[in-house]
């Protein structure tokens, strides 16, 4: 008897579990937006951001993977990169994060909001961003 109780409260569990699985991705679903056309950007406007990120960030045009400092010690690895890529896959900003402050960037932060996210890997954050 003591055993049909525990498996009875066992399902209960499982089925519970799943109801707010389910209620939690079809919020998600129902609660992400696109971005609306007029939070989107004109080409030039996009430019002006990505020139003044560059600036802020003190990002050079060719970026390496290892950086090595003047005695030749290895410097540390970005917290984070975001790439931002156009409607056609190009390469619009590449931005290594050194320093969690630097996610606070005014410019960067209205460039991400712009933009479609597409996927995280490896620290990395794949970003589309669709023009006007």
């Amino acid at each position: 008897m003591n055993s049909i109780i525990n498996n009875n409260i066992n399902v209960i569990k499982r089925r519970f579990i799943l109801a707010i699985g389910i209620l939690v991705g079809i919020s998600t679903m129902a609660l992400a937006t696109p971005v609306k056309e007029a939070d989107r950007l004109t080409k030039g406007e996009a430019n002006e951001l990505i020139l003044q990120v560059k600036d802020d960030l003190n990002i050079e045009e060719e970026t390496f993977d290892f950086e090595f400092d003047e005695e030749g010690n290895m410097l540390s690895a970005p917290v984070k990169t975001i790439k931002i890529y156009d409607e056609n896959n190009v390469l619009l900003l590449e931005a290594p994060i050194k320093k969690v402050e630097e996610l606070n960037n005014k410019h960067l932060s209205r460039l991400i909001n712009a933009s479609d996210f597409l996927i995280e890997n490896h620290n990395t954050a794949y970003y589309r961003l669709h023009l006007k």
